[in-house]
């Protein structure tokens, strides 16, 4: 893996024409998400002094939304700021359907027909379901899994952008590059308008519980983390292409460092600071917005190292941890760790016996070592958990996902002639006629949340894809 060399126009971000620590961010995100789900499950919130902090680690949610907007983003803002034609979509929602849908579609045959964890009763059922629209019902706004209501949020995001892309690029062309990025700014302020007036409404005009939750699913009351991500993803654009100073010196050495500390105190924030329930599930309607405001703070603080200045393992420790083999594999993989952990979490309980939300404190697999610092049973369904969970996105992964995802190319040779747009990109992929310069192929997240742009460690695969979520 070859690094290209810092410039004066900010430290190029792009390596060999990926982002190489994204994957590093996704298994972050992933493992976050799995230890917020088996702390719950297990009681822990409840009986552990870190209880507080697991049930915020589903902000591990909103840096798999960041990465999309800047994964899936990026091309379209490389090629309007360009003047260059957009990616083709046809090609781009292909590569969208073969991240997401097999592997998620496995996962639901599987606790539907094999563990009968769930059942599917009706054809309504099978359809919201299997199609991941259910969010837009409020019987089934859950779906099968957890966190299957963040793939349908996903989808729909993916279904939003290139219509929200050719709209930012209508009246454009032969316009100066500063107009262009002016429009982009703009449109994407509006983005972040529009869902705080969603999230205004949602809360004030006086919707049951049920249907508040359901209205949070849905994508505006969470476009601003994917526009921030976009936005992201015009200032990488910004620096790289156009040959611009990396904004707020984003690529001086000491800057990760920075971010992941502003990161930290941002969870700490919403952990401890603003009095977030944290034994049980409900949380007060006013404390909504700190929450969500402070989950995007977390993620854009760890998604900034990623995204500006230069991507190598010897630019600091952040970089380092990130591009590290193990967090990397993690990374590769991240989709079907978060496709699978639930499913895991209710086998754990059926096969030990255990009382759901009493495992912290039970005496499974041992009764001594169990007080508010430490849980040998805790810690017993973790390894566990974790275990089963990665095993299963393994071979999820080198059986089903990378295999089908071979299929790409084939449906982009296909369908680029039905849709405007040049050759058919990546949708990570970033057009420049500068070979330095060029941005990431897909990975959740995501081509995730989705897998746009990684770049995996020597030995490893590279997921085409970049969004898991």
């Amino acid at each position: 893996m070859t690094t290209t060399a810092p410039s004066q126009a900010g430290g190029r971000a792009a390596v060999g024409g990926r982002f190489p620590c994204f994957d590093g961010l996704r298994a972050i995100a992933a493992v976050s998400v799995l230890l917020t789900h088996v702390a719950f499950s297990a009681g822990a919130n409840t009986g552990s002094v870190l209880g507080r902090y697991f049930a915020r680690m589903d902000a591990g949610v909103a840096v798999f939304f960041v990465i999309s907007g800047f994964l899936l983003y990026r091309p379209f803002a490389a090629a309007h700021l360009s003047d260059r034609p957009a990616p083709a979509t046809g090609p781009y929602f292909w590569r969208r359907f073969l991240r997401i849908y097999p592997a998620y579609w496995l996962v639901v045959i599987v606790i539907v027909y094999v563990f009968a964890d769930k059942h599917i009763h009706d054809l309504e059922s099978f359809v919201l379901w299997f199609g991941l629209v259910h969010i837009y019902s409020q019987k089934h706004a859950f779906g099968p899994l957890v966190q299957s209501w963040t793939l349908a949020t996903e989808v729909s995001f993916y279904v939003f952008l290139p219509v929200w892309a050719w709209l930012i690029r209508r009246g454009t062309r032969n316009r100066p590059t500063s107009k262009r990025l002016q429009r982009e700014l703009i449109g994407l302020a509006l983005l972040v308008v529009v869902s705080v007036a969603w999230k205004a409404f949602v809360l004030s005009y006086g919707f049951s519980d049920g249907r508040i939750g359901q209205l949070k699913m849905w994508l505006p009351w969470w476009l601003d983390m994917f526009a921030v991500g976009m936005l992201l993803a015009v200032g990488s654009v910004r620096a790289v292409h156009l040959e611009r100073p990396a904004p707020l010196r984003l690529d001086a050495r000491r800057a990760p460092a920075v971010c992941w500390l502003l990161a930290l105190a941002a969870f700490v924030a919403v952990s401890t600071g603003i009095g977030m329930p944290y034994k049980a599930g409900g949380i007060p309607l006013h404390l909504l917005w700190g929450q969500h405001y402070l989950y995007l703070a977390t993620a854009v603080f760890l998604v900034l190292p990623a995204v500006f200045g230069p991507q190598s393992r010897d630019s600091g420790l952040v970089r380092r941890f990130l591009m590290n083999r193990v967090v990397v594999y993690l990374g590769v993989v991240s989709y079907g760790i978060y496709l699978w952990h639930d499913p895991w979490i209710d086998r754990y309980v059926s096969w030990t016996g255990v009382t759901l939300f009493g495992v912290y404190r039970s005496s499974t697999p041992f009764a001594w070592h169990t007080s508010s610092v430490v849980s040998v049973p805790f810690f017993a369904m973790i390894l566990a958990v974790f275990a089963l969970t990665v095993a299963a996105a393994s071979v999820s992964w080198f059986a089903l996902e990378r295999p089908v995802l071979r299929l790409k190319r084939l449906g982009e040779r296909r369908l680029a002639h039905l849709t405007p747009g040049p050759a058919p990109v990546t949708s990570g992929a970033a057009p420049t006629p500068r070979p330095r310069s060029s941005a990431p192929e897909p990975a959740s997240n995501g081509e995730g949340s989705s897998g746009e742009g990684q770049a995996a460690a020597p030995g490893l695969p590279v997921p085409p894809d970049g969004s898991h979520r």
